[in-house]
């Protein structure tokens, strides 16, 4: 088996224990609220432009396409990039983790998830 990152490895048949199951739920969780965050976060400059502007058609669209110019998209899509580097590192956590606390085939199995992320 390698151990180099990214690389996949072939393991043999177990019977998951309940710290791997629970490692798996966490691991799920983890995804779910990644993904949670990322559709916030990715809703948060079309209220910024777009809510509460309740004024002249003209002067809105005005307002709007300023709003539009002048946001900090950097910002924004470093904030992106941020959730999906948190997301990689907690992932690679809970692998390390299930992988030191198990044995035989079960601790093969998460040394080549921990890789593989």
């Amino acid at each position: 088996m390698s151990s180099v990152k990214g690389d996949y490895c072939n393991i043999g048949q177990f019977d998951p224990s309940s710290r791997t199951i629970d490692s798996v739920k966490e691991m799920n969780r983890i995804s779910d609220m990644a993904s949670l965050l990322e559709k916030i976060i990715s809703m948060v400059p079309f209220f910024q432009i777009f809510a509460g502007r309740s004024t002249y058609a003209f002067a809105g669209m005005v307002s709007q396409g300023e709003q539009v110019r002048s946001s900090d998209w950097q910002t924004f899509s470093d904030s992106l990039k941020g959730v999906g580097a948190i997301k990689k590192k907690e992932l690679e956590r809970v692998a390390f983790q299930a992988g030191y606390y198990s044995i035989g085939e079960e601790a093969k199995f998460w040394r080549c998830v921990y890789n593989a992320l």
